[in-house]
């Protein structure tokens, strides 16, 4: 019996319903080569640009350049189709077909790095990655995206000298403080001589003041908080350098109120609604509440638990408020169910610092009938 050639077997196989050869599995893409460039030392308070040139042949098909992605805070990229004639079209982030490169167009990456946005201290040359996002046409739901990496080397040269801050965080402010952070200034050792000049907020939180100590300058910066969230602002403050430089300080802060329950102003628990709680029952049902005004005590007495359709509940509950060891101005608020509810209940418990006239500190609280 003659032997079968390779192929004549395959084809056998299909014609008698056999399974033919697994077709072969589609190359992965190119791997993409990094682009470099070295933006040298950077005087802190400039910037630096550089335009990165895109070979979209390597691509192997048409790509929608989507944003460039960088992992440098002080770095901003953007995205130039230049044309051959010298004209330039930018790229808004959509995939759409249109916004792919032509034949006469290049793909260009503008980086910028902007040292201003960065601490006033000396940075030794550092490489910072990034990457352009890519889509090609036919990819309709972004699997297909391709990431064309980017490095970056640079150094920041800063002429002057902060200690032991260079960025000021005042954390969490209640309404009724006022801190202040301390640091000093000076020249480097480029910049023995430089005086400085007057210091300026963006914000009008943040009050900062100049104060001479020797051959260094002590700059006392005040928060006073204002509205509750979070806050940032910029300190300037100028220098007798021919480049004319100024100092910038970032400042950040979160404003909170004076009262504050925690973890949240809520309280709810499961109970039998038809008996009162045991204490043990209730020994996970508090909350931590704060008054950190320390012009006042810092005890908590209840004014009111009221339903939210305005029914008394406060015989239905017993509050205890214990101080905490470690927090001179923080107490436990424990809460135990008494009964008399058969429906639930949902309020508030409402403390005060002095009675009617306030200030308050309201207090969710939901109480479910327990699961039998």
């Amino acid at each position: 019996m003659r032997s079968l050639c390779v192929p004549a077997l395959a084809a056998l196989l299909t014609c008698c319903g056999g399974s033919s050869p697994t077709p072969p599995m589609p190359k992965p893409p190119v791997q993409l080569p990094a682009i470099e460039h070295d933006f040298g030392v950077i005087p802190h308070g400039q910037s630096s640009s550089h335009d990165f040139v895109l070979d979209t042949k390597l691509l192997g098909g048409p790509c929608v350049p989507l944003r460039v992605h960088l992992d440098c805070s002080c770095g901003r990229g953007q995205l130039v189709l230049r044309h051959s004639n010298g004209t330039e079209r930018l790229l808004d982030g959509s995939p759409l077909p249109g916004n792919a490169p032509t034949a006469d167009e290049t793909l260009i990456a503008r980086v910028l790095i902007d040292t201003l946005t960065k601490d006033p201290i000396d940075l030794k040359k550092t490489v910072s990655h990034g990457f352009v996002v890519l889509q090609p046409t036919n990819d309709r739901d972004g699997t297909g995206r391709r990431n064309w990496p980017l490095l970056l080397r640079f150094g920041i040269e800063c002429p002057v000298l902060l200690q032991p801050f260079a960025a000021l965080d005042f954390g969490s402010v209640p309404a009724s403080a006022e801190p202040a952070i301390l640091t000093t200034l000076s020249g480097d050792e480029h910049h023995l001589g430089v005086k400085f000049g007057a210091a300026e907020s963006s914000h009008p939180a943040i009050t900062v003041t100049l104060e001479p100590q020797g051959d260094k300058v002590l700059v006392r910066t005040r928060c006073k908080p204002g509205e509750p969230g979070n806050h940032g602002a910029i300190i300037r403050i100028g220098t007798d350098l021919p480049s004319g430089y100024k100092v910038h300080l970032d400042v950040k802060w979160k404003a909170v109120p004076d009262l504050v329950a925690t973890p949240t102003a809520k309280l709810s628990f499961r109970a039998d609604l038809g008996r009162e709680q045991r204490p043990e029952e209730a020994t996970s049902q508090y909350l931590l509440v704060t008054d950190h005004d320390v012009r006042r005590k810092p005890e908590f007495t209840v004014h009111e638990i009221v339903s939210d359709d305005g029914r008394d509940a406060t015989s239905s509950f017993a509050i205890t408020l214990q101080p905490v060891p470690s927090q001179s101005r923080q107490h436990r608020l424990f809460v135990r169910y008494l009964g008399g509810q058969q429906n639930g209940f949902r309020g508030r418990l409402v403390l005060t610092k002095d009675g009617a006239a306030g200030p308050f500190l309201p207090i969710e609280l939901v109480v479910f009938a327990a699961k039998t």
